[in-house]
C-alpha cells in the first residue's frame, strides 16, 4: 500500500515538473543557437570606394540651376547617376558653356529640364549629336515652347497641347518595370505630364491605365534613340522610375544593386505598450498582452515562414519617458526572453532601439512638429540610457551580437550620431528612414566617413496606402531593395490603421510579401546587420568597364570583396550565359547577375 501511494506521490511531482517545464518553455520560447549572419560585416578598412565611377565622363546632365522644377529633378538625377554609377558631368544652363565640347566623348545624356527655351539655339547641337548616335533622356515632362516644338516630331509626338494632363496612376508594361503585375496609384495626382499624340514608331514602356497619357517612351532618331519620361513627380519615392528610364538608353545597361530584403519590428521585444486596445478587444474580445502572444506573435511568425523572411526586433527596455538623473533599470524579462528567443530561432536577429522611446537630442535640437518627445538633461544622461541599454540587452540575450541601431521614430541628433559613432564601437549600422520629413534622420544607402553603415527603411506599417506600394516598387527597381518595418502599437494606433483590425493588416502584409516574391524574384531575405554587409560591398562596387567584344559583354569589376550583383537591362537582343557570375532572368528584358570574379564574360544570342 506505501509503495503504490509513493508511486502516485512520484507520478504527481513528475507531472508537476513536466508541467513546470511546459510552462517555462512557452514563457521564455525555445533557448536560441547563436548563428553567424549569412552576410559579415566587414572592417572599416576593406571598403576603399563610395560609389565612385573610375571612367571617364561618358553622360552629361543639363539643369538650370534658376528654376525650381529643374532644381527638384537635378536632386533627383544627381543621385541616380551616382547610385548606378554613371560617370557624369553637370552643365549648368546659366554658365557659359560650349555644348559640342560638353558632349564630346559622351554616349548619354539627361536633359533635367522641363522649359527648352533657356537652351535656345543650343538645341540643334544636341539633336545633332543624338542624329550622329547619341542617346538622350528628356527627364522631366517639357513644357510646349516653340523650341519644344522644333524637336517634337523627333521625339515621335504628332500633336501636343499646351495643358498638361492629369496622372492619377503608373503602369508599367510587363517586360519594362519589376513588379509590373498590378496598377500602382498616385496619391494626390494632379494634371503633370505633357499632352501629347505619339506616332507609331515610338515604344512605350509605362503609362496611365487608361492608356491616353503615355509616362515613358524611346524613338529611334536616325543613329540616335531619345527617351522620354513624362512623369512630374520628382520626389525621392519615385527615384526607381527615373533610374528605369535611364536604362533604356544604350543597347545594354549595367548596375550595381544591394539585392536585399529586410524586415524590421520596432519596438520589440519591449514591455507591453499602453494604447488603446478597443479595435483588438472589437474583434478578438482580448487584452493587449494576450493578443500579442496569441495571434499578432503567431501569425507574425507563420508570415515569416511562409515569406522566408528573417525579422530583425529592435528592443525597448522600458516605455518610462524620464530622461533625467538615475535612470532605473526594468526588472521584469519574461516578454524579452519569449519573444526574443523565438524571433532568433527563426532565424532573424537583435538590435537596438532606446532605453525608451525619447530620441537621442539634447536641448539645441528643435522639433519641426509636435510628437510629444523629451530632450535629455544632458549628455551624460543621454550616454547613461544608451550604457543601460546595452547591459539590459546583453543580460538577456549575451550570445547575441547587436550590431544594428533604429533611432527612436527615426529621429536622431548630430549629438546621438556623434554618440554612437564615438562611444559604441559595436553598433556598426544605423537603420532609419529613407524618404524625407521634417524630423526624421533620413539616410542614402551608403557608408558614412566614420565607418558608420546607412540603411534606411523604405516603408512602414500594417496598411500599405497607394503611396507605399509605389515607393516599393521604385525601390525594388532602384536598388533591388525591398526594406519595410512596423510596430506592434500600429495595431492600437487610429493614425497607423488600428480601426481596420489586424486581420486586414496581416491580408495586406502577406500580400506585399508575395509582390517581393514574385516581382523580386532572388531577392535576398536578409537581417539588419547582413543588409549592412550587403551595403558595404555595394558602394565598394565599380563597374569599372564594360564593352561588347565579339558580341559578347565584358564586365570589369573593381572593388569586389567576394560577392556582387547587377541588374542588366538588354533593350536589344537576348543574353544566354555569364561566364564567372550567375545569371537570373527577372523579365524579358532584366536580369540581376551574380558576380564573384572581377572580369565576368555574358555572352548575347
Amino acid at each position: 500500500m506505501k509503495d503504490k501511494r509513493f508511486r502516485d506521490l512520484i507520478g504527481v511531482a513528475i507531472g508537476f515538473i513536466l508541467l513546470f517545464t511546459v510552462l517555462v518553455v512557452e514563457r521564455i520560447g525555445i533557448m536560441y543557437e547563436e548563428k553567424e549572419p549569412d552576410i559579415q560585416i566587414l572592417p572599416d578598412d576593406q571598403i576603399v570606394h563610395m560609389k565612385e565611377s573610375s571612367r571617364e565622363k561618358t553622360c552629361l546632365l543639363l539643369w538650370n540651376s534658376e528654376d525650381t522644377t529643374s532644381q527638384n529633378a537635378y536632386k533627383i538625377y544627381n543621385q541616380v547617376l551616382i547610385d548606378m554609377r554613371v560617370p557624369f558631368k553637370v552643365m549648368d544652363v546659366n554658365e557659359e558653356g560650349d555644348y559640342e565640347e560638353a558632349l564630346s566623348g559622351c554616349k548619354t545624356m539627361v536633359i533635367a529640364i522641363s522649359d527648352f527655351d533657356c537652351i535656345g539655339r543650343n538645341i540643334l547641337t544636341i539633336t545633332g549629336w543624338v542624329g550622329k548616335g547619341g542617346r538622350l533622356l528628356l527627364g522631366i515632362p517639357p513644357f510646349k515652347t516653340d523650341i519644344f516644338d522644333f524637336v517634337s516630331s523627333k521625339l515621335g509626338i504628332i500633336s501636343s497641347n499646351y495643358a498638361y494632363s492629369r496622372v492619377d496612376d503608373f503602369v508599367s508594361e510587363p517586360d519594362y518595370m519589376l513588379g509590373a503585375q498590378i496598377t500602382y496609384p498616385i496619391v494626390d495626382g494632379y494634371e503633370s505630364s505633357t499632352s501629347v499624340v505619339l506616332d507609331d514608331k515610338c515604344k512605350v514602356y509605362a503609362h496611365t491605365e487608361d492608356g491616353k497619357v503615355p509616362l515613358v517612351w524611346s524613338r529611334d532618331y536616325q543613329k540616335g534613340k531619345f527617351v522620354v519620361c513624362n512623369f512630374g513627380y520628382s520626389e525621392k519615392a519615385y527615384r526607381g522610375i527615373y533610374a528605369s528610364a535611364y536604362t533604356l538608353l544604350e543597347d545594354y545597361f549595367i548596375y550595381p544593386v544591394i539585392n536585399a530584403s529586410t524586415f524590421y519590428l520596432d519596438d520589440f521585444p519591449s514591455p507591453v505598450p499602453d494604447g488603446n486596445g478597443e479595435y483588438v478587444k472589437r474583434d478578438y474580445n482580448m487584452g493587449i498582452a494576450e493578443f500579442y502572444s496569441r495571434v499578432w506573435w503567431p501569425d507574425m511568425l507563420t508570415l515569416g515562414r511562409k515569406h522566408d523572411i528573417k525579422y530583425t526586433g529592435l528592443i525597448i527596455e522600458t516605455y518610462r519617458d524620464q530622461t533625467y538623473g538615475d535612470l532605473p533599470a526594468n526588472d521584469s524579462t519574461a516578454n524579452y526572453y519569449y519573444y526574443g528567443n523565438m524571433l532568433l530561432n527563426q532565424g532573424g536577429e537583435l538590435g537596438y532601439h532606446g532605453y525608451n522611446h525619447q530620441p537621442l537630442c539634447l536641448e539645441n535640437y528643435v522639433y519641426h512638429k509636435e510628437l510629444g518627445y523629451k530632450i535629455w538633461e544632458n549628455y551624460d544622461t543621454m550616454k547613461a540610457s544608451f550604457d543601460e541599454l546595452v547591459r539590459f540587452s546583453g543580460s538577456i540575450f549575451p550570445t547575441q551580437k547587436m550590431t544594428v541601431y533604429v533611432p527612436p521614430s527615426d529621429i536622431l541628433s548630430e549629438e546621438g550620431r556623434r554618440l554612437l559613432g564615438i562611444g559604441y564601437p559595436q553598433v556598426k549600422v544605423i537603420a532609419s528612414i529613407y524618404l524625407e520629413g521634417e524630423d526624421e534622420y533620413v539616410q542614402e544607402f551608403s557608408v558614412s566617413s566614420d565607418g558608420m553603415i546607412e540603411t534606411p527603411r523604405v516603408i512602414s506599417g500594417g496598411v500599405l496606402d497607394d503611396y507605399m506600394k509605389i515607393t516599393a516598387l521604385s525601390e525594388l527597381n532602384f536598388h533591388f531593395v525591398c526594406s519595410h518595418f512596423m510596430h506592434p502599437d500600429d495595431l492600437l494606433d487610429e493614425d497607423r490603421g488600428a480601426e481596420l483590425g489586424w486581420e486586414v493588416q496581416k491580408n495586406r502584409l502577406d500580400a506585399y510579401m508575395g509582390w517581393v516574391d514574385e516581382s523580386g524574384k532572388n531577392i535576398r531575405h536578409l537581417t539588419g546587420s547582413e543588409m549592412g554587409g550587403a551595403v558595404q560591398r555595394y558602394v565598394n562596387l565599380i563597374p569599372s568597364y564594360y564593352s561588347v567584344k565579339n558580341e559578347n559583354i565584358v564586365l570589369n569589376t573593381t572593388g569586389l570583396i567576394d560577392t556582387a550583383f547587377y541588374l542588366i537591362r538588354v533593350n536589344e537582343g537576348e543574353i544566354a550565359e555569364a561566364y564567372g557570375g550567375e545569371l537570373t532572368k527577372l523579365n524579358d528584358t532584366l536580369y540581376l547577375l551574380k558576380v564573384k570574379s572581377h572580369r565576368v564574360t555574358i555572352t548575347r544570342r
